[in-house]
C-alpha cells in the first residue's frame, strides 16, 4: 500500500470513528495543500461577493469562503451526502452568510442517487460506474439555473464534485450568462469526467465557449492551461481557474 493510500485509509478511519480529531487534522491539511487556491480566492473575492461551493463536504471551504465574502456576502453550499451534510451544518451553524442545500449540483434538477464510498468520504459520486458495488442513497440534484433567480448575482463558482463538473456547468448556463464577470474554480480530473460520461476536452471547450481564459493553479501562481500533460490516470488531477477574457 502506497503512502498516499495509507494516509487516505487512516483519514477515513478517523472520519468514521474519531471525527473530533479528523476535522482539525483535515482542516490543517487543506490549509497547507491548498495554499495557492486560497491565496487566489483571497485576491479575487471581496466583501459582499456571492459564491457557490458545490461539493461542500464537511464545510472546510464554506467556512473559508464565508470569511472571504464577509457578512454582506453569501456562500451557497451544496452537499448531497447525508453524513457530510450533518457535519457541514455543524460547521456553519453560526455563519449567517452561508446558505445550505442538501443536494448535488448537476445539469438538471430532480431526484437521483449518490453512490457512497466506504473508503473515502470525499469520493462519493452522483454516477455509477461499471461493476460498482457502492451503496446508493436517494438524493436531490439542483441545476444552478433553477436555484438562482434570473439576474441574481454570482461572483464565483467553486466546483469539486468528482468528475461531475461538466454536468454542473451545463446546468449553470443562464447563471453564467447573467453574470459575465463570474469566475470559476474547479477540480479537473479527466479520469472522473470520463467515469461520469463526459470528457475533459468538452469541459475545456465549454469554458472557452463562454469566452473564458483557463489557467492551471500551481504553487507558483496561475499558468496557462496546456493539454500536453493531461492524463486520464485515476490519480492525476489539477485545479483550474477560469475567468472572463
Amino acid at each position: 500500500m502506497s503512502a498516499a493510500s495509507v494516509f487516505r485509509h487512516t483519514g477515513n478511519k478517523l472520519y468514521q470513528h474519531a471525527f473530533a480529531i479528523y476535522r482539525p487534522v483535515y482542516a490543517a491539511y487543506k490549509a497547507y495543500t491548498d495554499r495557492a487556491e486560497r491565496d487566489l480566492l483571497r485576491k479575487v473575492l471581496f466583501p459582499g461577493a456571492a459564491v457557490v461551493d458545490a461539493g461542500a463536504n464537511i464545510g472546510i471551504y464554506s467556512q473559508f469562503l464565508s470569511r472571504c465574502v464577509g457578512l454582506r456576502g453569501a456562500v451557497h453550499s451544496f452537499e448531497p451526502s447525508p453524513q457530510n451534510f450533518k457535519h457541514l451544518q455543524s460547521a456553519t451553524r453560526k455563519l449567517a452568510n452561508v446558505r445550505l442545500s442538501k443536494a448535488a449540483v448537476g445539469e438538471h434538477s430532480g431526484r437521483s442517487k449518490l453512490y457512497l464510498s466506504d473508503k473515502l468520504n470525499v469520493d462519493h459520486r452522483t454516477y455509477a460506474t461499471k461493476g460498482d458495488s457502492r451503496r446508493a442513497v436517494p438524493i436531490d440534484i439542483i441545476a444552478l439555473d433553477d436555484y438562482f433567480k434570473p439576474g441574481q448575482r454570482v461572483d464565483l463558482i467553486k466546483v469539486d464534485i468528482q468528475g461531475y463538473e461538466l454536468h454542473a456547468l451545463r446546468g449553470a448556463s443562464r447563471v453564467l450568462a447573467d453574470n459575465p464577470n463570474a469566475k470559476l474554480l474547479l477540480e479537473f480530473w479527466p479520469y472522473g469526467l470520463k467515469q461520469a460520461g463526459a470528457n475533459w476536452i468538452d469541459l475545456i471547450a465549454t469554458l472557452k465557449s463562454k469566452n473564458m481564459t483557463v489557467h492551471q493553479i500551481t504553487k507558483h501562481g496561475l499558468v496557462g492551461f496546456h493539454s500536453e500533460p493531461v492524463s486520464e490516470n485515476c490519480d492525476w488531477y489539477v485545479n483550474l481557474f477560469a475567468s472572463p477574457k
